[in-house]
């Protein structure tokens, strides 16, 4: 076990530098969110999603080729259906933005798109939409071309999450208003 000394100094609201014995850093945010780099070239994302849990990521920026971080695995990437865009304009939304674990997800007038980090847009005309269904925090879309989208939803009202499949459904006609 080895001695460590380190000193922090709030310069200013939202804002502290943090001296260490083998690195220093600089950490910009709030409670909600922060991002902190250090001296060693490693940056740090870190969200509060609620009292005692966040969730943090965290890259190695520096040349020197030891990275300590794990590469992520690949992900299979999914077939692109219905209309995909680089970016898809929204226009007057029908139901508020919602979160998704990758993205968010939003309806207009036009249809839900559908925006994934590292991927295309996607937008699903109204017409095409078949069902709208959320279970706990995933959301499940299906179009009439069979093609099945799951999205997990990381907002923190189930209420607003509830309204906003049941705004996509009357605004698909999928259910009676």
């Amino acid at each position: 076990m080895g001695l460590r000394i380190n000193k922090s100094f709030k310069i200013a609201p939202g804002l502290r530098v943090r001296l260490g014995s083998k690195s220093n850093s600089l950490s910009i945010g709030s409670k909600a969110g922060q991002v902190t780099m250090n001296s060693r070239g490693r940056r740090t994302t870190t969200v509060r999603l609620a009292p005692g849990v966040s969730y943090s990521t965290s890259t190695s920026t520096s040349s020197s080729g030891s990275s300590r971080t794990k590469p992520e695995p690949a992900r299979p990437v999914p077939e692109v259906p219905v209309a995909p865009t680089v970016s898809t304009p929204l226009g007057p939304l029908i139901a508020p933005r919602r979160r998704t674990i990758d993205g968010w997800i939003a309806a207009d007038l036009r249809g839900v798109v559908v925006h994934r980090r590292a991927l295309d847009d996607v937008r699903i005309p109204l017409a095409q939409l078949v069902s709208a269904e959320r279970d706990g925090k995933e959301l499940t879309l299906k179009t009439s071309d069979v093609v099945t989208y799951r999205l997990m939803l990381t907002t923190f009202s189930a209420a607003r999450d509830l309204h906003f499949v049941e705004t996509l459904a009357r605004a698909a006609r999928l259910t009676q208003s």
